[in-house]
């Protein structure tokens, strides 16, 4: 199968087609629940502008591809030097994922403090790669290396929070059975504002506008979730992830076709919504 036929087919899968989730671009895949789910690809959102949004997107910051994406990671390598990964300060051992030298110019990373990695009422943020060999099929078929294929969750008091085809929660124990063995690094932000009844109540509150009719796949996705979350639950990160580290993060999806011609852009965006037709 062509690439570029190979990533229309990763983009239109959905949960339609298969007995269980998944997340973002991915074969990750989450336990699925007990109600039909709704196939998050099918928003008329998610294909029907997204190549004039990304146009418009690479034309207001006057850079070419590859230099937005050379000044983005030095911009993250310029806070982690300057500002560091954690609220809380470094960790006495290091993170490491072949993602983070494209991501953010940097083999390495420090760990989350022991102190605050398992204290309750702190706010962490674990940036996974999900996409396996997927990552190399899709940069090929959008003709630039993809750091990764990201997902985020956000986790408090030993719950991690997350975004599928709608907002869902697993205990710290079970996210790593489901993602343990994904490169992954995560970030300490902080005290949390709110406790497990101002979350939840928080969460009520995002729930009817992360449903799965929602679901953007280059605008609203997972990631966009865990940064609005991290906003709202932070005491004192109201940005969430730090916007120079979370931004190369974004641009996955964000700017994912910035680099086709405008042909190949448009093939690919009726590669995508005839698969989410079938």
């Amino acid at each position: 199968m062509a690439p570029l036929a190979l990533a229309a087919l990763a983009l239109a899968l959905s949960p339609a087609h298969m007995s269980t989730r998944t997340c973002f671009l991915t074969r990750t895949r989450f336990p699925a629940r007990s109600k039909p789910a709704i196939a998050a690809f099918r928003s008329p959102k998610s294909t029907d502008v997204a190549v004039e949004e990304q146009r418009a997107r690479a034309a207001a910051v006057g850079l070419t591809p590859a230099k937005y994406t050379e000044v983005t990671r030095e911009r993250a390598a310029t806070h982690l030097a300057d500002v560091g990964l954690h609220y809380g300060g470094d960790g006495e051992s290091v993170q490491r994922a072949d993602f983070l030298e494209p991501l953010w110019g940097v083999q390495s990373v420090s760990a989350v403090p022991d102190v605050c990695a398992t204290v309750d009422g702190r706010v962490l943020a674990t940036i996974y790669e999900i996409g396996g060999a997927l990552t190399g099929v899709l940069s090929a078929s959008v003709a630039k290396q993809l750091p990764l294929i990201p997902h985020i969750g956000v986790r408090v008091n030993g719950i991690e929070y997350f975004y599928s085809d709608h907002i869902e929660q697993r205990s710290v124990p079970v996210m790593r059975e489901m993602l343990g063995d994904c490169p992954q690094v995560t970030l300490d932000l902080g005290p949390a504002a709110l406790d497990d009844e101002g979350i939840a109540r928080v969460l009520g509150e995002l729930e009817s506008e992360w449903e799965a009719k929602d679901y953007h796949v280059f605008d609203k996705n997972c990631v966009h979730f865990a940064q609005v979350l991290s906003q709202r639950v932070c005491a004192d990160s109201p940005e969430g992830v730090p916007q120079p580290l979370i931004q190369g993060v974004l641009d996955v999806s964000e700017r994912m076709l910035d680099s086709l011609p405008e042909w190949r852009q448009k093939l690919g965006r009726r590669g995508v919504k005839e698969g989410a037709r079938a």
